[in-house]
This record gives C-alpha cells, sequence and structure tokens, in this order.
C-alpha cells in the first residue's frame, strides 16, 4: 500500500473531484489523506475485492486503481484476477501501477474538466458503429450462449 498512499498524496487535488470507494484498507488509507470515500468494502481478501466486482458489473464503477506488489504473494491472488477480468469484460479504466494510474487519473480529470466546461461527456474514440465497448467485449460470448441454450432445448 506503500506507492498506493503515495499516488494518493500526489494526486489528492484530482482525487478530490471524484466519488471514490474501495476495499476497507484502502478507505481507511483515504480517510487519512482527508478524502471522503463513499462506502467502504470488506478488505480485499475477505471479499473487498469481489464487491467492488460486483459494482463493475452494477456499473457503478469507472475505474479502478489496484496495485499489487509484483515481489509478494496474495492470498487471494484468484480475486484479483477476477477483478481484473471484469475490468476488461466491462472496459473499466485501470491502473494496475503507479504510472498507468497517474496515466488514468490524469486523463479523466481532463475529462470531466471538458465535461464541466461544455456540459457534453468526452471520452475516449472508439471505432465507428461501436458506441457501447463493453458491449462489443460481450457480444460475442452471448451469442455462443444465446446459441448452446437453443441447441440445449432441441
Amino acid at each position: 500500500k506503500k506507492m498506493m498512499r503515495q499516488f494518493v498524496q500526489v494526486h489528492l487535488e484530482m482525487l478530490t473531484d471524484f466519488q471514490l470507494t474501495g476495499t476497507g484498507t484502502t478507505c481507511s488509507m483515504l480517510r487519512e489523506a482527508g478524502l471522503e470515500p463513499i462506502g467502504s468494502t470488506a478488505s480485499g481478501p475477505l471479499g473487498g475485492d469481489q464487491q467492488i466486482g460486483a459494482m463493475i458489473v452494477a456499473g457503478e464503477v469507472d475505474a479502478v486503481f489496484f496495485f499489487r506488489d509484483p515481489f509478494s504473494s496474495h492470498a487471494h491472488i484468484a480475486d484479483i484476477e477476477a477483478l481484473s477480468r471484469l475490468v476488461d469484460c466491462y472496459q473499466v479504466y485501470y491502473g494496475g501501477n503507479y504510472r498507468s494510474a497517474s496515466a488514468v487519473l490524469s486523463f479523466m480529470h481532463g475529462n470531466l474538466k471538458k465535461r464541466q466546461a461544455t456540459g457534453r461527456r468526452c471520452s475516449i474514440m472508439k471505432p465507428e458503429g461501436m458506441s457501447d465497448l463493453a458491449e462489443a467485449v460481450q457480444s460475442d460470448y452471448k451469442s455462443t450462449r444465446a446459441a448452446a441454450l437453443e441447441k440445449s432445448k432441441s
């Protein structure tokens, strides 16, 4: 959590413009830094990562910052992998280390300021005809599941 704590301190001003939440340990750290996260989940190994995953599925999370120590093992690695899979399935911004999280936060903060100034939502450039990136990622899976279900009925 040392890098996350440093990240919060350096980016404190930008972070105040967003609604934040996290696992129990992360929310405690955010509060210590003077931020006011909304709610709190359990600690990651006690189901907090899965609770964040449920928020992703419900469309309540725009970005996940999860700094993993690359030199230590994690008792809840399966939960971490499931969370990162959901980030990909639902096309949520993801910062897995200090540098990528800083880039994601800076980009999102810039978009937030543009939206406040213009009243228009700003985002990334998407391929023509693809308005929902999560739907594009999930569409093949959904169609193969639907076909398997139909086949099982016959």
